[in-house]
């Protein structure tokens, strides 16, 4: 029996709905955006692009769909980024679950400092009610009891360089200010009409930071090389795991649930990365 709608084009994940969905789609579908883990900006110290959107008005992308795999590659100012989607070959239909691995390689000739790269989710049942992140101290916190409307507040690694800077240097919306640091970088959405939440998890390594944006309705992340990477020397690559969970619960989730799926997702990095390098 079929579980979950999806269909996906060049900018990422474009439709997805379970069966028993009474709403068209869970994307927020606007003629500039509408899509999942779509690109946005990449930065670096000293690029000289601003807050322009590169790569997102300034490039296309090459589209390929497999069987059980999609990829996603496109290359601009000296940085190629592949995506590979992988839908499992296991479904459970109580909570459905898809994985995709992003790989970033350095193509520009030159080491560059303080690399990071933006992708947004465009969820429509969020705003303009914001959405939450797994804040340290093991709480679910929603951007907007930090402040946070529209990417003018971020959720920083624990750990990463620029943590007690309070900033995130060079990202081009809201001065990178850092309102407060994650405990898992794991984000909630609000439950659609159906009772079904989107979480969204990635590896911790290299998770940047969590934003908001349009008060809830983008749910965003920043990926980098890692915490302590502050150089992204040239012809080096980084393989970010992320997973996107349909869990129904009509009822905010708790952190111990939460805590179920975080480990399940950790215990599947070497499986989903090995996945996905067979198919490069």
């Amino acid at each position: 029996e079929p579980v979950v709608e999806m269909a996906f084009d060049p900018r990422g994940l474009a439709h997805v709905k379970t069966r028993d969905e009474s709403a068209d789609s869970w994307v927020r579908e606007r003629e500039t955006s509408g899509a999942w883990d779509y690109r946005e900006w990449q930065w670096w110290k000293g690029h000289p692009w601003g807050d322009s959107c590169r790569p997102r008005y300034w490039t296309t992308a090459e589209f390929s769909p497999g069987t059980r795999d999609i990829q996603i590659q496109f290359a601009i100012d000296g940085f190629a980024t592949k995506q590979v989607f992988l839908l499992p070959k296991v479904v459970d239909s109580q909570s459905p679950h898809w994985d995709l691995v992003t790989i970033v390689k350095n193509i520009s000739g030159n080491d560059v400092e303080e690399y990071g790269q933006f992708f947004a989710c465009y969820t429509q049942f969020n705003e303009p009610r914001s959405c939450w992140f797994w804040e340290a101290g093991d709480r679910l916190t929603r951007f907007a009891d930090r402040g946070v409307r529209h990417l003018n507040g971020y959720v920083s690694h624990p750990d990463a360089y620029f943590a007690n800077q309070g900033a995130i240097p060079h990202c081009p919306r809201g001065a990178g200010r850092i309102v407060a640091r994650w405990h898992r970088p794991v984000l909630v959405s609000h439950a659609s009409p159906a009772g079904w939440r989107s979480v969204i998890l990635l590896e911790a390594n290299y998770a940047a930071a969590l934003a908001q944006g349009i008060e809830g309705a983008a749910m965003d992340y920043i990926v980098f090389p890692g915490p302590d990477k502050r150089t992204f020397a040239d012809g080096e690559e980084f393989a970010v795991h992320v997973r996107h969970q349909l869990i129904n619960s009509p009822e905010m989730p708790s952190s111990e649930h939460l805590a179920v799926l975080w480990n399940s997702f950790v215990a599947a990095h070497e499986t989903v990365h090995r996945r996905a390098t067979e198919l490069r």
